[in-house]
């Protein structure tokens, strides 16, 4: 505990517990666990949490084993500070559920540096308490070894108007090391991946820089032995698709793209592709693969070999165009065994052009087309 306490009394402890009487028969083991002063003591932790920082009986007596408050000064004037300093009183609350050893701290002189550092980047009072709120860890790091080193190592890979919005999006960049950052840039380097890659992989998703070595070597040498080229940018996609989900979440897409018919070796070759075909949510998979196999009769194979498909807008751009194949094959206008994927990736002026506007039934079709569009918005 930071500076010196001067413990309350007995009864103002006692005021302060009773606050919450539907405690007291909850806290009776702890009198009896502990010597009186003790249990005293611990018992104006745990009422404090509760009745001033929001916490449950449960989690209030588990932050007590990590915090123990002897008077109401120190929070209090830790609460006083987040408020000054533009917290709401949910963001105090979510802060401190997460982190109570911060309830501890000197706030002039441990906490008020690192927010004004912050501020100094250019990050509004107001984003600052919202970054905070989640991630309170932030004023755990130390400001010279950790949170200066990181701000001027992001230096290197964004503009400097970038890095903030870097930093909102992603605060737990803060957390970089140089040393394996380094590390992970030369294993990258050494293996031929270009460097204008390699600056989007640290751009694009920065998370990626987060991973221990042993981490990062285990998704690369499982990205080289699907047979990727680590001079195409798919190489670096793939490392991110990868890095992004745990091992039970990459099984369960499989198992996703299994039930339409595709072996193992069908949906890996669509990865190695298009990697991000196996980042889709499990609706998203189900909806594209109904749409081409069910309503219009396509092959599942043929989504694997064309896997940018399944990335397209399921109600901006899929169901809509969809809907226009269905009418043309109904009025025998395309052969029921067409496949195109230009009928569904090309732009709309030339979607337009080659497959509505040079037919006879154009007004119809359009119509059509248009009314799809319409209830996407």
């Amino acid at each position: 505990m930071l500076g010196s306490s001067v413990r309350a009394s007995t009864n103002h402890r006692r005021h302060c517990f009773l606050e919450n009487p539907s405690s007291l028969s909850s806290l009776r083991h702890i009198s009896s666990s502990k010597s009186n002063g003790n249990a005293n003591q611990h018992s104006f932790t745990v009422s404090y949490l509760v009745n001033k920082c929001g916490f449950s009986l449960k989690s209030a007596l588990e932050a007590s084993k990590r915090v123990d408050y002897e008077t109401l000064h120190k929070p209090d004037s830790l609460l006083s500070f987040f408020k000054d300093h533009g917290f709401s009183e949910n963001q105090t609350v979510k802060l401190t559920r997460k982190c109570p050893e911060l309830l501890l701290y000197n706030p002039d002189k441990t906490l008020l540096p690192k927010l004004e550092f912050l501020y100094s980047k250019g990050v509004s009072t107001t984003d600052v308490a919202k970054i905070i709120s989640f991630y309170p860890w932030i004023l755990r790091c130390s400001l010279e070894n950790q949170l200066v080193p990181a701000f001027d190592y992001l230096k290197n890979w964004f503009p400097n108007d970038t890095i903030v919005q870097v930093f909102k999006s992603t605060p737990l960049v803060l957390q970089l090391n140089p040393v394996t950052v380094k590390y992970i840039f030369q294993i990258l380097r050494d293996n031929g991946v270009p460097e204008k890659n390699i600056v989007m992989l640290a751009r694009s998703h920065p998370k990626t820089l987060l991973l221990s070595p042993k981490k990062f070597n285990k998704v690369f040498c499982k990205v080289r032995t699907m047979g990727l080229d680590p001079c195409k940018t798919q190489f670096v996609i793939a490392i991110l698709a990868l890095t992004s989900m745990s091992r039970s979440t990459w099984e369960k897409k499989l198992d996703v793209y299994r039930r339409w018919g595709l072996s193992r070796e069908e949906i890996l070759a669509a990865f190695a592709k298009s990697p991000w075909f196996m980042t889709l949510s499990e609706e998203k998979v189900v909806a594209v693969m109904d749409l081409f196999v069910n309503k219009l009769g396509w092959e599942s194979s043929f989504i694997a070999k064309n896997p940018t498909l399944v990335s397209y807008s399921l109600e901006k751009r899929l169901t809509p165009r969809a809907s226009v194949l269905q009418f043309l094959v109904s009025q025998g206008l395309i052969e029921k065994s067409f496949r195109s994927t230009t009928f569904f990736i090309a732009s709309e002026n030339k979607f337009l052009q080659q497959f509505i506007n040079q037919r006879a039934e154009s007004t119809q079709i359009l119509k059509l087309y248009q009314e799809k569009l319409n209830l996407s918005r």
